[in-house]
């Protein structure tokens, strides 16, 4: 089984890893470099590990291919034109993803067609965390409120 990183951050880049072993050990080589015009806040990985879901500072979410780099998908994760999108989280059946964004607001999208479900208020504070329940009944956010 193939290990592999993916990595993004402020540097607006999104790196692609593969272990690969060595005779001294473990060594991850980067596959795929993608460079955004925007800064990434985080990611989290679907069900199947073929895409990545990458929450951006331009309020979209960027989906990706995890065995090539290339870009899917690209969706409105906030319904407001504020804030930028600080949380991303895929539910355990690869149905939905959940974003946070800084006005505060939570919304929930179908992870294939980029549509917005659902969208919710009532955090006083930027949401810093975001789970599905296993059986993708509920949404558990985590707030400094």
């Amino acid at each position: 089984r193939d290990i592999q990183m993916i990595s993004c951050g402020a540097d607006k880049s999104i790196y692609f890893r593969s272990a690969q072993q060595a005779s001294d050990g473990l060594h991850f080589v980067r596959t795929h470099h993608v460079a955004e015009k925007t800064t990434l806040y985080d990611m989290d990985i679907d069900i199947t590990q073929k895409y990545v879901a990458v929450a951006c500072q331009d309020r979209n979410v960027r989906v990706y291919n995890t065995m090539n780099g290339k870009q899917k998908k690209c969706y409105k994760g906030s319904q407001g034109d504020e804030g930028s999108l600080l949380k991303v989280h895929v539910d355990p059946s690869g149905t939905f993803l959940a974003t946070s964004c800084s006005d505060k607001s939570i919304s929930v999208i179908d992870f294939y067609s980029g549509e917005c479900v659902a969208k919710m208020f009532g955090h006083s504070e930027i949401i810093t965390g975001m789970k599905f329940t296993y059986d993708c009944r509920h949404l558990i956010t985590v707030s400094g409120d």
